[in-house]
């Protein structure tokens, strides 16, 4: 398996804090974890994708990757797998639950990129959410305000499921 790229934006430290949960997740597996903050040009050099991002506002990206949209936008994702991690409150943004995620997923399949490790929207109370295809979460949907106590577990059974796709 090729080396896995994980690229994280925060803003209050949560988003770190998953970053932190999937680093122990993948501690046998070659990976390298980055901060947004500090830019996404490595993303190139990478087949294999984790990205992670909260929602802001109404399912707004997190600022730090807002801020390098248009690098993103740039970046030719063929021939990429990218499994994506979004954060949000299901109760406090029941509308637009994890929908940061999306605008991430519209991106990266836009250019060409191959979205795996699809969640399904199973176990959560939102109303709605655009990063909902059919019954499924368009990645890891985690809500660390209100179920932080599910974390650990979703998040070890979602990585144990997108290695078995990343070649």
């Amino acid at each position: 398996m090729e080396k896995i790229g994980v690229f994280y934006g925060t803003t209050t430290g949560k988003s770190g804090a998953i970053a932190d949960e999937i680093d122990f997740n993948l501690r046998k597996i070659d990976h390298e974890i980055f901060n947004v903050a500090d830019g996404i040009s490595e993303i190139t050099n990478f087949k294999n994708l984790i990205l992670i991002t909260p929602s802001y506002g109404v399912g707004q990206l997190q600022r730090d990757w807002e801020a390098h949209r248009a690098e993103l936008e740039s970046i030719d994702f063929s021939g990429k797998k990218i499994a994506l991690v979004g954060l949000g409150n299901q109760f406090t943004f029941g509308e637009s639950f994890v929908e940061g995620m999306k605008k991430l997923y519209d991106i990266v399949t836009s250019k060409g990129g191959e979205v795996i490790g699809m969640t399904k929207n199973v176990g959560y109370s939102h109303k709605e959410s655009e990063a909902v295809i059919g019954d499924k979460f368009v990645g890891l949907a985690l809500d660390e305000n209100n179920q932080d106590e599910e974390t650990p577990d979703r998040v070890a059974n979602w990585i144990q499921d997108i290695l078995k796709e990343f070649y």
